[in-house]
């Protein structure tokens, strides 16, 4: 009889244990295993929406752009894949776009029309495990950082490729930053809802993800994050690694981001070591409807910043007053 019991309270315990080991993966999808948001994605929730198809932005060429398909593959074998804008003019500066968690391209078309009307050339990649990229898993650490120099690597190698802009949007931010330390080549920041660590990140998605249960789970999502890293979880600490570069940098911010708070970006801003930096913030705004409610005075704001950091070089010539004609 005893052993029955004891049997069944060990039984119990197991599963206690398994429940809680695996709830957070069962759980959260997003965090880890991101959301998958592409073509097939948004032709399906715009039917689901009522809407007909005619106004879905699914490529650049549905805004009118001429764009080349970039394929990466990675030292683990998976593929990256991406989008390549370019503009006429030769001496254009290079904007390469790093998205947010569960996000994509796709989402950035707006982006890549925008910033080519301004004069730039514009690349944009989907994140490992997102969009039309291949892997499972996901993380802002060593094995995003390793993508990102790869993209960087193939960014610089296209033709009219000379200044190298990198902008991160949330946790592609955090990825945008770390690379503008690693990576010489990157000449400009614009870093937008940048969190202050990604440990903080982590507790207020669980709050608000499981409420008093994240009592429970948070610490088994800590350590599968501190795994999938490659490094301890407080070196992801973005106010510690903005004193490593002296890039100069654009910090954009929403007054009413609720997923990165505004204080945390100015934190950030705040430790930058970097001479010439500047705070842009879009009121009344969180970090998904930044550009949106912007506008052209998001872009514009920009665009300023990177021409005002990387004036364009004149074209060489025999006779100045050509030279001048051509602006």
């Amino acid at each position: 009889m005893l052993g029955r019991i004891f049997y069944f309270i060990s039984s119990l315990f197991f599963l206690i244990g398994t429940f809680i080991f695996l709830s957070p993966i069962l759980l959260i999808p997003d965090l880890i295993y991101p959301n998958r948001i592409d073509s097939t994605y948004i032709s399906f929730h715009s039917t689901l929406n009522g809407n007909n198809g005619d106004s879905l932005l699914l490529t650049p060429a549905d805004v009118g752009l001429k764009f080349s398909e970039m394929k990466i593959i990675t030292d683990d074998d998976v593929q990256l894949n991406g989008w390549y804008v370019r503009t006429e003019d030769s001496l254009a500066n290079t904007i390469l776009l790093f998205h947010d968690l569960n996000e994509s391209k796709i989402l950035y078309i707006d982006h890549l029309k925008q910033f080519h009307d301004r004069g730039f050339n514009v690349c944009a990649f989907d994140l490992r495990a997102h969009g039309n990229s291949g892997g499972n898993e996901f993380t802002p650490g060593l094995p995003a950082l390793n993508d990102a120099v790869q993209m960087i690597d193939s960014v610089m190698a296209q033709k009219n490729t000379k200044h190298l802009v990198i902008m991160g949007v949330g946790v592609g931010a955090a990825i945008a930053l770390q690379a503008a330390v690693y990576d010489p080549q990157c000449e400009v920041l614009i870093l937008q809802s940048p969190f202050n660590t990604y440990e903080n990140y982590i507790d207020r998605y669980a709050r608000s993800k499981w409420g008093i249960m994240n009592k429970i789970w948070l610490p088994v999502l800590k350590r599968r994050a501190e795994e999938l890293l490659e490094y301890p979880l407080k070196e992801l600490d973005l106010m510690e690694i903005t004193t490593y570069t002296e890039v100069p940098s654009l910090f954009i911010i929403g007054s009413d981001d609720e997923r990165v708070y505004t204080s945390e970006t100015l934190q950030v801003y705040d430790a930058s070591i970097t001479e010439k930096k500047e705070l842009f913030l879009v009121r009344n705004e969180g970090n998904q409807n930044i550009a949106k409610a912007g506008g052209e005075i998001y872009y514009n704001r920009i665009a300023a910043f990177i021409n005002s950091t990387l004036p364009k070089e004149q074209k060489k010539t025999r006779y100045k007053k050509l030279a001048l004609n051509d602006f």
